[in-house]
């Protein structure tokens, strides 16, 4: 059974924490207590945005402000659904969400023009390279289920996306609150003929087919002349030889998951006795291919910290297991949530997979050393 991450996103009172809440209950994933908890506090009817809004602040605020999670399951798929803030003061907390997930549902509200915040929220999306995208026009009851309205937005969200970032649009008209196109396909809009949200999301093939890519190991520690680390991608076995700058090792014994085994998977943890333990670190890439190595890199972040000036300043970088003192450039000043492309220099190389940055996946955090605090999360774009 596969797992997959979906996350929503969209402007405040769009209808994120709804559609999740209506997710749940027509698939039959809510508890009969909590269900009739959410009627009481609903007036007789179920309040479905409360079944995530999970925080007293929130409720009081009326907004979402942290990331909750919910889990269902069907046949097929086991779904961690991710709640993410629509509040412009929240972003950094979208983010977080999103780069955990594979799968975006983008509500667009019927009822007006995108906003500024949703457009951040596809950067976002485009930032963290998420391929597939559910455009859900939602609140189609409140405009008749009109097709008019429907290809109106599909034409604002159109003209913001980036053609060149290769994603997989996938619009629905739907309505949350009345289960419109959720869970089941409606027939309040003859003129849609396609799936409803959860049969797009069962349709959806393996995002990413890390089992044939390029073998990479990442090192985690060093335990009684063993190395041992994370299966990156690619399928290993005891033929590879591994590689990382001009140095080369050969795999004597292996063990998976702490269980003696030739073969190891993407996300397997793996015990290696290797020819020559020496020169083997935490937070080193090893690859079938050498990973490229450098210390100048080009990276897009979304800033999370205080508001900062232009200048040169220094943070820890935090890629996987490895770690590296960053000084870094401000071009212009930078405020909370703002995205912008960023120069740094690291103290040491890292090992980098040029594909790996291609696809989106070479993402970092940086911390204050003073403070322990995590003040910016985003990608590598480049490294030199």
């Amino acid at each position: 059974m596969r797992i997959l991450k979906v996350f929503t996103c969209g402007n405040v009172d769009d209808g994120k924490s709804t559609l999740l809440g209506r997710l749940l209950l027509d698939s039959d994933s809510i508890s009969v207590d909590i269900l009739h908890q959410l009627t009481e506090q609903g007036g007789g009817v179920p309040n479905l945005a409360l079944l995530t809004d999970g925080l007293r602040a929130e409720r009081s605020m009326g907004i979402t402000i942290d990331v909750a999670y919910k889990f269902f399951t069907t046949k097929h798929t086991k779904y961690i659904l991710v709640d993410t803030p629509g509040h412009q003061e929240y972003t950094r907390n979208m983010y977080a969400g999103a780069s955990e997930c594979e799968v975006a549902v983008v509500l667009i509200d019927a009822l007006k023009p995108i906003e500024a915040q949703t457009r951040k929220h596809l950067e976002i999306m485009e930032m963290l390279g998420v391929k597939h995208l559910i455009v859900a026009v939602n609140k189609m009851d409140a405009v008749g289920f009109e097709q008019a309205v429907f290809l109106e937005r599909q034409s604002e969200v159109n003209a913001v996306l980036n053609p060149l970032e290769n994603q997989y649009l996938h619009w629905i008209p739907i309505s949350a609150l009345a289960g419109e196109n959720v869970v089941k396909s409606t027939q309040a809009m003859p003129w849609y003929t396609g799936p409803s949200i959860l049969e797009c999301l069962e349709s959806i093939p393996a995002l990413s087919d890390t089992h044939s890519a390029m073998p990479l190991i990442e090192i985690q520690g060093i335990y009684k002349g063993s190395a041992y680390g994370t299966v990156l991608q690619g399928t290993i076995d005891l033929k590879n030889i591994w590689h990382r700058g001009t140095q080369s090792l050969e795999m004597k014994a292996c063990y998976v998951n702490g269980i003696p085994g030739a073969v190891a998977m993407p996300g397997d943890q793996v015990t290696m006795q290797v020819s020559d333990i020496n020169g083997v670190e935490r937070g080193q890439q090893w690859g079938v291919e050498a990973p490229l190595q450098g210390t100048e890199c080009i990276v897009e972040l979304c800033w999370m910290g205080a508001a900062m000036e232009p200048g040169t300043l220094e943070f820890i970088l935090r890629r996987g297991t490895a770690e590296r003192m960053a000084r870094v450039d401000f071009p212009k000043h930078i405020n909370p949530n703002d995205i912008q492309h960023i120069n740094m220099t690291l103290s040491a190389p890292i090992d980098v997979l040029m594909e790996r940055i291609a696809a989106k996946k070479e993402r970092i955090i940086l911390i204050d050393a003073q403070t322990n605090a995590t003040v910016a999360a985003g990608i590598i774009k480049s490294i030199a």
